[in-house]
């Protein structure tokens, strides 16, 4: 019977071989470079504080001891909290309800919550003011992990970011992630590598609005894991169609 069995056998051994000999890329992960407990200085300046611009949409709710009162100033009910949109005129003013025209532009949150409850406290007891953005957001394109990511505050990190849009995939190139940056007339490109701890201490390591991040996918990993599995699937056939014949072949040898 050992002729019957021979090409199985030479089939098997081949099959041994393919897979043993297919590259085997290395995994991806973050800080590679950090192998044990250390501590890293140069931190980037977490205290960033962001100006309110023209064109920028603010979410403003104001509070007070009095909510008949409130009521005049929170018009709309969002998410359950009561804000008020404004959208910053080209001259960097919003309008608001007994206060009137006001200049914001120039201002950050903390000064504009600052201004603010002054301004209010003839018209109000004990104004409560909180700010955000409306309308600072990044992008985040990649392989199936498209999406906009939402900034109500100052600042955002890049880690913060690539959690939200699923800490990039099994086939992403974490050495190699992009960042499209638009500067005035001019956009930057910068190429980062989260593999290694220098992006803890980059200036580039808190994004800012409208910054879209690039995962870039791994193409000879993803095609060389397709053909794997490609060939997985075509090997297991055959040699489930070679063995199932040869069954018959012995039960009828028999």
């Amino acid at each position: 019977m050992y002729k019957f069995y021979r090409p199985l056998l030479i089939i098997l051994t081949v099959t041994v071989i393919y897979f043993s000999s297919c590259k085997i890329y290395s995994p991806t992960y973050y800080f590679k470079d950090i192998s044990r407990d250390t501590i890293i200085n140069g931190f980037v300046n977490n205290e960033l504080e962001l100006k309110i611009q023209s064109n920028d949409q603010l979410a403003i709710a104001i509070a007070s001891l009095s909510s008949l009162e409130d009521a005049l100033f929170n018009s709309r009910e969002i998410d359950g909290t009561n804000k008020n949109n404004f959208q910053v005129n080209q001259e960097g003013f919003i309008y608001l309800h007994k206060l009137g025209k006001l200049k914001v532009a120039g201002l950050t949150r903390k000064e504009l919550k600052i201004l603010l409850e002054t301004e209010l406290l003839p018209y109000l007891k004990d104004p409560i003011v909180t700010i955000n953005f409306n309308n600072h957001r990044v992008t985040v394109l990649g392989e199936g992990s498209s999406q906009v990511i939402e900034i109500p505050l100052e600042k955002i990190s890049l880690l913060e970011v690539m959690a939200k849009a699923g800490g990039g995939l099994p086939n992403a190139q974490l050495n190699n992630v992009m960042i499209i940056r638009e500067s005035q007339h001019t956009k930057q490109v910068k190429h980062l590598n989260l593999e290694n701890s220098s992006i803890l201490t980059s200036p580039w390591y808190y994004l800012q609005p409208n910054d879209i991040v690039v995962i870039q996918p791994n193409e000879l990993k993803s095609n060389s894991e397709q053909r794997r599995n490609n060939n997985r699937l075509i090997y297991t056939t055959v040699l489930s169609s070679i063995t199932f014949a040869f069954l018959i072949i012995d039960r009828i040898s028999r």
